[in-house]
This record gives C-alpha cells, structure tokens and sequence, in this order.
C-alpha cells in the first residue's frame, strides 16, 4: 500500500470517528424565540441528556455565511446589539466541554428584531441625578486629588452644567470642614448647597440636619433625637422646578467599626404637571473584595427596598439613586442590582451582569458615554471599559416604569478621553431624564 494511499485510510477513518462524534448527541429541537425588541432577540430550545454545552449560530443570511458564534451551558440565549427591523437566523448544537461540535445543528429559524418605535417629544421631563462628590479628605495621596477646598468649583460646575431638578450626593460630610475657618464652621452639604445657590440656582435640602441628635449641629455627647439626618447622603432639589412634600432618612445596617449608612427619601412635586414622586438615595458599604461586606450590602439594598415601600404609601413613580458599591463584575453577584431588579424596578441602561452590551430590559432612548466607568478614581484619562456599549457602574439610577429619554454620564473631557482641569470627584455625576406617568 502506498503512502499516499496509506494517508487517505487514515484520514478516511479519522472523519469517520470525527462524523461518529459529532452525532454523539442528537440535534436540539424545539429552537424558538421568545421575545424581540428592536436591539435583542430572546432564545430557547429543548436541553439534550448528558449535554456539557450548546453553540448557537447567528447570521444575517439563510446561507448562514459570515456567521456570529455563541456557547452556552444553558438553553436560553440574549443576544444583544442587533440592527432593528432586521431578520437574523439561528441553529444550535451540543457541544462538549472542549467546545467541539458533538450533535448536528437543529432547524434553523428566522426571526426579525422589532421596528425602532418612533416615540413623542416628551413634555416636562424631570432631570434627575446622582453624584459621590467624594468626602473633604478622603485619601490625600491619590495623583489629581484635591482636598473639597481645592475642586468644589468643578463639583458646581458639574452640577450647573445639567441643572437636576433632583440631586442625590454621596460622601458631602456632615461634620464641618477642616478647611472652613470661619465662625460658620459649614459642613461640606452645606457648602455645596450655599455655593449652588449664589451661583444663581435655588437649590434647597431635604433635611438640612447635620445628625440625629438633641443638638443636631455636632456628634458630640449626642443625646439621640430623630432629626432626619442621614450622614453625607443628601437629597438636594431645585425649588423653582420641585416642591418638597415630605422627605425623612433610615440609618441601615452596619458592622461594628464601619461608618453608618444611610437610606435618605423626599416626595416631592413636579411644579411643571402637577406630578406627585418618590426620591430615594443611598450610599452602601464599601470594602468591595470583603464577602462579609458583601452579604451586609445585599442586607442594606433589601432594607432601602422596603423601606420605599413603607414610606411611599402613595404609590408614587419611584426614582432611586445611590453608590451601591458594586457593580456587574462584583463576585459572586451584583447582588443590591439584583435585588432592585428582582423588587421590579428598572435599570435604564440594562447593564446587566459581566455583559457590556444593553439587555432588552434596558429603556434609555438614548445614552451619552454609557461606556465610561462612573468610578475614575481622580485618574486623569478617564477609564472605558471599551468604546461602545455599557461601562462598569456602582452609582446607579433606577425607576420604576416610566420613560426615560436620556441617561448621562457627565464627564468633561477633551478628544483624548483626558479630564479637562481639575477633577471634580472620583466617581462622575450620572444623571437622566425621565417623564413622570
């Protein structure tokens, strides 16, 4: 026998074992889409006994050429960035754990992403927003970082630059600044109020204490007294556009040695409409790498949960801001994420878990540098976790169902992707717009 000939036994019997593998499993069936919005297409098919994994084949052609791959462990599929009013085909086979095809694909089926809904001009739309102006000192050695004295004209000018009608601030301490040597002794709330006011906006507190004390102006020697304060976490508003109804704080839950935490809330009216709604505004722990910091920010989000529910008795639209602390890339979970979504309220971006690309529960028409992290940790060029899609976020706003017709992240950067003079904070102002139901 020759070597040639030799040769083509031997390929002949190897593509026979190969082919034999490859129908190891049979095909899936029952390939099937559940759901399509004018970016995302839902799938499902029957599981196959003893299947490692699945590969899903995309195309935009019946001849399948030029085709996208995807693998799963499950039998659901999102696929995400797709072009509206387009049909896209699909097949599935089992695949092992090495990723090799083990079963024929199944029958392929077509299925056509949803017209792009042409949507009216929204009326009145309430600027809402949320911003950690980071505390007076909190770590001095970070390259860029300005003590408050030295950056909070760049945190008004933020603020300025979009004008919310409501403002959640993170870490805008309570105790008064190291910097501030008059007889006012302000805290940094306090400042960052003042200083929006005499730039021409009347911006007001919620609740202008400092603590919940008896003398509520210092910590010291507190005789417990239920003011409303709630640390650095304040809901500021615009009083020419919003009236403030009622408003009051919940400290939430905290380990021993950490700093308190707190749920601050405001009903608030719409002066444009008339609309009645629901501020809430949160800070959770930190200490991000920490499982046991981990199970008290899932305890602290389900807290804030309820806690909207028992203070909206109104049942007003809810819109929740807040430093959560964690974001989709937090190990083992997003979890404070989870626990909004799961409550059933929405995230505008669909920024869910390890995916950079929206989910079709996302509901911002439109996004302006969604693929910057809101976190930048005074880093002069400001961190992207890529050049499209959704970033990396642990500050957060949330809704419960109503429009919301754009979502922000404010940064102010020249062409580079450098922050432009001083950095106002470490983390950026997010903020959107939305039309109350």
């Amino acid at each position: 026998m020759t070597a040639v000939l030799v040769a083509l036994v031997i390929l002949t019997l190897f593509s026979a074992q190969k082919s034999s593998a490859a129908m190891a499993y049979p095909a899936p069936v029952g390939l099937k889409s559940s759901f399509s919005s004018p970016s995302t297409i839902t799938l499902s098919w029957g599981g196959v006994a003893g299947a490692k994994g699945y590969r899903l084949q995309q195309a935009s052609n019946l001849a399948m050429s030029g085709s996208t791959y995807y693998s799963f462990t499950g039998t659901t599929a999102d696929i995400r960035g797709l072009t509206p009013d387009t049909t896209y085909y699909f097949q599935v086979r089992v695949i092992d754990a090495a990723g090799t095809g083990v079963s024929e694909y199944s029958a392929r089926v077509a299925v056509k992403t949803a017209t792009k809904p042409v949507l009216q001009a929204v009326q009145n739309a309430l600027r809402v927003a949320t911003y950690n102006v980071s505390c007076e000192y909190c770590f001095a050695s970070r390259a860029n970082e300005l003590p408050w004295i030295g950056r909070r004209d760049a945190v008004v000018k933020t603020v300025l630059g979009q004008r919310p009608d409501v403002l959640g601030v993170q870490e805008a301490s309570s105790g008064r600044l190291k910097s501030d040597t008059s007889t006012a002794g302000l805290a940094q709330f306090e400042d960052l109020t003042n200083r929006l006011v005499a730039a021409g906006t009347p911006y007001k507190l919620s609740n202008t204490k400092r603590n919940n004390c008896v003398d509520d102006q210092t910590p010291s020697n507190c005789v417990y007294q239920y003011k409303g304060a709630s640390g650095g976490t304040k809901i500021l508003y615009n009083s020419g556009t919003v009236e403030l109804l009622s408003q009051g704080s919940q400290k939430l839950a905290t380990q021993t040695g950490a700093d308190d935490r707190y749920f601050a809330w405001a009903i608030l009216r719409q002066r444009a409409t008339g609309k009645v709604f629901f501020f809430g505004n949160a800070h959770l722990i930190d200490h991000m790498s920490d499982p046991a910091f981990f199970a008290l920010r899932t305890k602290q989000a389900e807290q804030v949960i309820t806690a909207i529910a028992a203070k909206n008795t109104g049942k007003y639209p809810v819109v929740m801001v807040g430093d959560f602390n964690s974001n989709k890339w937090t190990a083992p979970s997003n979890a404070p994420y989870d626990a909004f979504i799961k409550a059933g309220y929405i995230d505008p971006l669909g920024n869910t878990y390890k995916s950079d690309l929206p989910s079709s529960a996302a509901t911002a028409e439109k996004t302006i540098r969604a693929n910057f992290e809101s976190y930048n940790g005074f880093a002069r060029k400001a961190p992207a976790r890529n050049s499209y899609g959704n970033g990396t976020y642990m500050d957060y706003i949330f809704t419960s169902k109503m429009r919301t017709t754009v979502w922000e992240n404010v940064l102010n950067i020249d062409s580079t992707g450098n922050f432009v003079g001083t950095i106002p904070s470490d983390h950026n102002m997010i903020r959107a717009d939305v039309q109350l139901p």
